[in-house]
């Protein structure tokens, strides 16, 4: 018999508190397969779509290529915040489960197409349910993962998600080049087949591990459909302008609609409407939702960004092939893999998590000039040294954020929280896109001829003659440097946001109670200098 107060060992501990170890192992096993092909879809068609082209359709697939990319993100993005918000009022497990049916039978349509508008279908299939896997992932994992474990699992699903959106252009390029394999199985229909088996895989384990997962309490709210019809809207068409579309129509109805839905919004949440607010307006309000939001964005922007234009940096500047511009990008995913699990390390050892935001954005932005400082003849030390800082920070601030927004809300908030800030981070990167495409087009404007703007792309450089080539190579040196120099002014902005949330966060702990006196707080905690200490001599008084 075991005497009154003394420990169980942690070997002892059986029954039904081992059977639930193993079913969350089941479900983080799950979630994190499900993480990886969401991730990977994002990014692993870049290097397949000039083959798909050349496949679907030779005469006019080249002028709807980009499409194959864009309707993707946008499915993916617009339908984060909605997954979030919904799986507040019905529960996670059979909308997470849902998400991967869809991405399966986008990924069946997207394999078996037959003409580029049944792929550009199949994708944008795949990525309504890959706004579910992006935005409910890391609300699953809050529900799972006790107090400061929540860190450490967070720091998993980062570095999965992370170096997944580095690593797909070279997973594409090994797949569709024909060397590694026997004749006639190279395909880019493996691309997106591939994900079935994996899939179907991720569906058993979420299935089986997220049984005990807690189902709300039905209080009579339900979804708010017009304001998800406006916000599906509204952020799709913002992104099709952010991709490449330059109607000012397109603008003009994005705008309206984004205004439309911030209306209703206030209108739902004011009057106390049978449903509830997708996007609650009091979350903004949250002093660290408000200061996470804009550094999620930043960090959002320079993680496409980098991995597109130092891409195309690595190819044309250098004259790597998709495959060898894959292997030069693995220093910047160890880079995110190491400062993604030591972050979630750190944070499960001390509870502690204020200082790798500011950290993070610090380093990224060293990453980002000392790639614009090596210039174009950079040496590939200089180049494994600049893209490795740039992964560590980005590691060490991408699921932090989530994580300090997560302990900030309130429970019932928590889906709609973890949506808002992947929301953003997804939007940050249509428009780091755009706007990084921007400055490298207006740099090349500037030192090519009209003529030669055409030429900066790898296959056209290898036919023009030496002078050509060189006068084109150091113009995209040039701009691709212009490129990362505005990026790192980006993340210094965000460094200046995060050093405020540093202040807000410092003495906050993952899992302690220190997180629900931050989330709450005293009244007097909340206002200001001259009211605090009226209400703490108030407090003494009495």
């Amino acid at each position: 018999m075991r005497p009154r107060g003394t420990a169980v060992p942690r070997h002892a501990a059986a029954g039904p508190a081992a059977r639930g170890d193993r079913r969350i192992r089941l479900a983080i096993a799950g979630l994190m397969l499900a993480m990886l092909l969401a991730a990977l879809d994002q990014t692993i068609v870049a290097t397949a779509l000039w083959t798909i082209a050349r496949d679907l359709d030779p005469a006019h697939g080249i002028t709807r290529l980009s499409w194959v990319v864009t309707s993707y993100i946008v499915a993916a993005t617009a339908t984060t915040p909605l997954y979030g918000r919904i799986s507040d009022l019905y529960g996670r497990r059979p909308l997470y489960l849902f998400a991967i049916v869809v991405f399966l039978v986008g990924s069946l349509v997207a394999g078996l197409a037959g003409s580029m508008a049944v792929l550009i279908a199949g994708r944008a299939v795949q990525g309504v349910g890959a706004g579910g896997l992006i935005g409910l992932t890391f609300a699953v994992v809050a529900d799972l993962a006790p107090g400061r474990e929540r860190g450490r699992y967070q720091g998993y699903f980062g570095a999965v998600f992370a170096v997944a959106s580095i690593a797909g252009p070279l997973l594409g390029g090994l797949i569709t080049a024909q060397p590694p394999w026997p004749p006639g199985f190279a395909s880019w229909r493996w691309v997106f087949v591939i994900n079935l088996p994996v899939g179907l895989l991720a569906l058993s384990a979420a299935a089986a591990g997220m049984r005990a997962q807690p189902v709300p309490e039905r209080s009579g709210a339900k979804v708010d459909v017009p304001g998800a019809v406006l916000l599906v809207g509204g952020v799709g068409t913002l992104l099709l302008v952010l991709e490449g579309g330059r109607s000012p129509v397109t603008a003009a109805l994005s705008l309206a609609l984004l205004v439309a839905f911030v209306w209703w919004e206030y209108r739902v949440e004011r009057r106390a409407r049978p449903a509830v607010p997708l996007v609650p307006l009091r979350l903004l309000a949250n002093p660290v939702v408000r200061l996470a939001v804009p550094v999620a964005f930043v960090v959002g922007s320079t993680t496409f960004g980098a991995v597109v234009y130092v891409s195309l940096h690595l190819q044309i500047v250098d004259g790597l092939d998709p495959v060898g511009t894959g292997v030069h990008l693995v220093p910047m995913m160890v880079g995110v893999l190491v400062g993604s699990t030591s972050a979630g390390q750190a944070i499960a050892r001390t509870g502690r998590y204020h200082v790798f935001p500011a950290l993070g954005t610090v380093l990224a932005a060293a990453g980002l000039a000392a790639l614009r400082l090596s210039g174009a003849h950079r040496s590939p030390a200089a180049l494994t040294a600049a893209t490795f800082v740039l992964g560590l920070g980005l590691g060490l601030v991408t699921q932090v954020l989530v994580l300090a927004v997560q302990n900030a809300v309130d429970k019932k908030q928590l889906g709609a929280a973890t949506g808002t800030v992947t929301f953003f981070r997804q939007l940050g990167g249509s428009f780091g896109t755009a706007l990084f495409g921007a400055v490298l087009a207006a740099r090349l404007s500037a030192e090519l001829p009209a003529g030669r703007l055409a030429a900066a792309d790898p296959a056209r450089l290898r036919g023009m003659p030496a002078q050509a080539v060189r006068a084109t190579t150091a113009a995209v040196g040039h701009a691709t440097g212009a490129v990362f120099l505005s990026a790192a002014a980006l993340m210094v902005c965000a460094s200046l946001v995060s050093l405020r949330l540093l202040a807000r966060l410092r003495g906050v702990r993952s899992g302690g109670p220190a997180t629900a006196r931050h989330r709450a707080g005293p009244a007097h905690q909340r206002a200001g200098p001259l009211k605090r200490r009226f209400s703490a001599m108030r407090e003494r008084a009495g």
